[in-house]
């Protein structure tokens, strides 16, 4: 039976698509045409059966001079034929030309006369309302044949599915043959008579399967399957017996029609509103009510057409074609409803968010209709009874009170939709105004926890939640973290966090595991159903999501509804733009700690480096240094032994900041350690690699010279650890490498060190440097270079010591470019001079 059912929802589809492609393509060949002719543009009431055809309308633009009929005027001869539907369409077709000038003889008074009419291209107000009048039909055919067919695919064997589905195809089928816009006379070509009553009688089963459909959605009534034969045969009985007699005997039964679609259409809202009230789950409530909402404005106002067209049918062919056009296209809007809100009622998902769209729309238009037709009314007293009063025939009073009117439209508007709200939503208001109240005054606070609290209160409030957890992702780290506090079993790739991420609007918890969209892990459904999850707010700013809110279950045990949902759509954004802040905040006090931390770690670091050289007798010492940071990785030292005998050192951290200086600090207590113990250069570099390896991780390490000048022996022994080899400048201008001792410091652990000797003569110079002297570049990638340095050196050897050092910061900036370095800095001078 299954296979039957599927065989026969396949043909059927394949009808429907297939009509409607056709029909459809027969509708836009009518326009298309209609917007190339000529025509005369006064309508006429014709028919076939008589060759007198009534003025429906006149526009006098159609004639090119008096006698011009007017409307109720008969139209008796065109171009010398009687006036039938098929002589009037031999005239006026697809190949009259504008500018035609063709005879017409009417009736006035039963006096007949002769005019001329000019054929002239569609008016732009026709085609308006004719182009939307079909691009509308097709929107709403195409829409439900998609989601009939969508139902379909996705559910197949399921009874409710395939109810909406024939719903939605004849339905379809019915919006293609209501309320034609212009004569089949006008197409490129027209469908047999007899494919056209069979499909009219498809059409109209249309309102038994809404009938059904109410028997069966949301949930399968017991009733229904105790009875199902019998209420089956009840349900399309009636459509088969009138779609019979239309097709085999072309008998109209409208106004047998329109009682059965009535009474059909108003037992399934009676039941739609009695699963609404008897069911106690919220995705089936939500689900009613959107299917209420979408589908009740076009279904009561078509079948509140239908009675007006039995009841009143000279009253609608009284209206001018533009305001027909009108009515339709209106009707045709609210039907567009219809295949929305069954696409997300069978989805189930988002039902609350469409439904606020929906009501949010319905509002405006109701709004702006009434506005519109208030302003018309008001030009139309203005224009009828003032002006003519006074006898004003000049137009520009109406233009300019119609200019005024067009300003006032959108205040008026504004005033209007804020009244309503106020009336029919007073809590609603009065959420936002304490929502509005709260962010506003909390928009800079400091204390994330103090906000969340309030945040919290607020909510419970105005909307009777019982808890809000902030779901906060951790700043530079993929996971999340309750008030970055407790962890939560969340991370950036998870599939729930990036539909968070590209999501704006509220989620519903609920709606989101019902209708399948995502999977959770089972540690993140447990989390949700511990805390009662009912929203999940994203928090998303310019930067992406910062993180979301889990919103708990009213305590009231009621749903949310669909505007406390809008609201708090609007609260996302500024809550996470207060979050933001939070970071910032965050971000700046610890910048601030670090910033005082380097501050203590600058005025140690300093207050380690000599603060004053000491005068030694028989040496000179000069010496400078600079960071490229508040903190640096070089160091040098002047160790006075005693009268005679001075220890130099320098040396070179890798890296820059806190680290490095904090290695350098070890480094000046570990030689000042080994020198108090008297050892010599070697053992003292040996001892003090041995330090450095053990206590620092690999990619730290030292380059590190040191040098025992003693004055009275006048010679100098030193021991180079991987450092610049200083220059030893002789006093003819000579100049030697210090490059005897061995590798860097920690980086082998039973490293040794080679100590080299050089005599010393007065007006000797010891020059040390660091690497960010001869490494800084210019803006060619150009380095100063040792070269360089040790020319300026040699050429300036008798300059004061203080000068000599200035003169290279200064031609090093120079060839930099600038006094703002990479690296440290650190030149250290001595000079020979005669020891007493």
């Amino acid at each position: 039976m299954k296979r039957v059912f599927i065989i026969f929802m396949i043909i059927a589809s394949a009808i429907v698509i297939g009509f409607s492609s056709v029909y459809l393509v027969q509708e836009f060949s009518k326009v298309i045409n209609l917007s190339n002719i000529g025509d005369m543009w006064s309508f006429i009431h014709l028919s076939e059966n008589s060759p007198y055809a009534r003025f429906a309308e006149v526009d006098e633009n159609d004639f090119r001079e008096p006698p011009i009929p007017v409307m109720g005027d008969i139209l008796v001869e065109v171009d010398g034929l009687p006036s039938t539907q098929s002589n009037y369409f031999s005239v006026f077709n697809v190949d009259t030309p504008a500018g035609e000038t063709i005879d017409i003889k009417f009736m006035h008074d039963y006096e007949t006369f002769v005019t001329t009419v000019i054929t002239r291209s569609i008016p732009f107000i026709i085609q308006l309302q004719v182009w939307i009048l079909v691009i509308l039909r097709s929107l709403i055919i195409l829409g439900l044949i998609l989601v009939g067919l969508w139902g379909f695919l996705k559910r197949p064997y399921s009874s409710p599915v395939r109810s909406m589905t024939l719903f939605c195809y004849t339905l379809a089928v019915g919006m293609n043959l209501t309320v034609p816009a212009i004569s089949p006379a006008y197409a490129a070509f027209n469908l047999p008579s007899v494919a056209i009553n069979i499909f009219i009688a498809v059409s109209l089963f249309w309102s038994a399967f809404w009938l059904k459909l109410q028997m069966l959605f949301p949930v399968r009534q017991k009733w229904y399957d105790k009875h199902r034969l019998f209420i089956n045969i009840l349900l399309f009985a009636p459509a088969t017996i009138f779609g019979t007699a239309l097709v085999f005997w072309n008998k109209q039964m409208g106004m047998d029609i329109t009682i059965l679609w009535t009474l059909f259409i108003s037992l399934g809202y009676l039941l739609l509103l009695r699963n609404y009230y008897r069911t106690d789950n919220f995705i089936e409530k939500r689900q009613t009510r959107l299917v209420l909402l979408g589908s009740a404005p076009g279904i009561i106002f078509s079948l509140l057409f239908n009675w007006f067209m039995q009841i009143k049918p000279e009253l609608y062919i009284g209206l001018s074609f533009v305001a027909k056009q009108m009515i339709t296209n209106f009707m045709f809007m609210l039907m567009l409803l219809i295949p929305v809100s069954l696409a997300y009622a069978f989805g189930r998902y988002k039902l609350l968010s469409v439904e606020a769209k929906l009501k949010r729309g319905t509002r405006f238009v109701a709004v702006n209709l009434f506005i519109l037709l208030l302003f018309l009314g008001f030009l139309y007293v203005f224009g009828e009874l003032i002006l003519k009063q006074f006898v004003i025939n000049s137009r520009t009073p109406t233009l300019m009170l119609g200019l005024l009117l067009a300003f006032l439209f959108m205040p008026t508007q504004k005033i209007i939709r804020e009244r309503l709200e106020k009336h029919f939503y007073p809590e609603r208001v009065r959420l936002r105004e304490l929502l509005k109240n709260f962010l506003a005054s909390n928009i800079v606070r400091t204390e994330s926890s103090i906000f969340w609290k309030e945040l919290e209160e607020k909510l419970a409030e105005g909307l009777s939640s019982k808890k809000i957890y902030p779901v906060l992702r951790i700043a530079d780290k993929d996971c999340f973290a309750v008030e970055l506090q407790e962890p939560a079993p969340f991370d950036i790739k998870d599939e729930i966090v990036k539909r968070l991420e590209n999501k704006d609007d509220p989620i519903l918890f609920d709606e989101l595991i019902a209708s399948g969209k995502i999977m959770l892990s089972k540690e993140q459904e447990e989390w949700f159903l511990q805390r009662k999850s009912a929203i999940l707010l994203p928090l998303t700013t310019n930067s992406g999501l910062v993180g979301f809110l889990v919103i708990s279950s009213k305590t009231n045990g009621e749903d949310f509804t669909a505007e406390e949902l809008e609201l708090l759509a609007n609260l996302s954004a500024q809550t996470a733009l207060v979050v933001e802040n939070f970071e910032l905040l965050d971000e700046k006090l610890i910048k601030q700690k670090l910033e005082e931390q380097i501050k203590v770690a600058r005025g140690i670091q300093k207050g380690l480096l000599p603060g004053e050289i000491p005068v030694r007798p028989g040496l000179e010492v000069e010496a400078l240094i600079r960071f490229c940071l508040e903190v640096a990785g070089d160091y040098y030292d002047v160790i006075s032994l005693d009268d005679h005998r001075t220890v130099l050192s320098i040396g070179d951290v890798a890296g820059k900041g806190i680290g490095p200086a904090m290695l350098m600090a070890n480094l000046q207590a570990s030689l000042r350690t080994t020198q108090a113990m008297g050892i010599s250069l070697g053992e003292s570099a040996m001892q003090i690699n041995r330090i450095v390896f053990d206590n620092t991780p690999p990619e730290l390490f030292i380059t590190f010279f040191m040098a025992l000048i003693d004055v009275r022996e006048g010679c100098m022994k030193y021991v180079n650890a991987g450092h610049n080899p200083p220059f030893f400048v002789m006093q003819d201008g000579h100049v030697n490498m210090l490059s005897k001792g061995g590798v860097l410091l920690g980086v082998k652990e039973d490293a040794e060190y080679e100590e080299g000797e050089v005599l010393l003569n007065p007006g000797d110079i010891l020059f040390m440097y660091t690497d960010g002297v001869c490494e800084a570049m210019n803006c060619s990638d150009e380095e100063f270079g040792e070269k360089r340095l040790a020319r300026i050196v040699s050429d300036n050897r008798r300059l004061p010591l203080s000068d000599l050092v200035h003169l290279i910061e200064k031609e090093v900036e120079v060839h930099h470019g600038s006094s703002d370095y990479d690296d440290d800095f650190t030149l250290l001078v001595a000079r020979l001079k005669p020891y007493e």
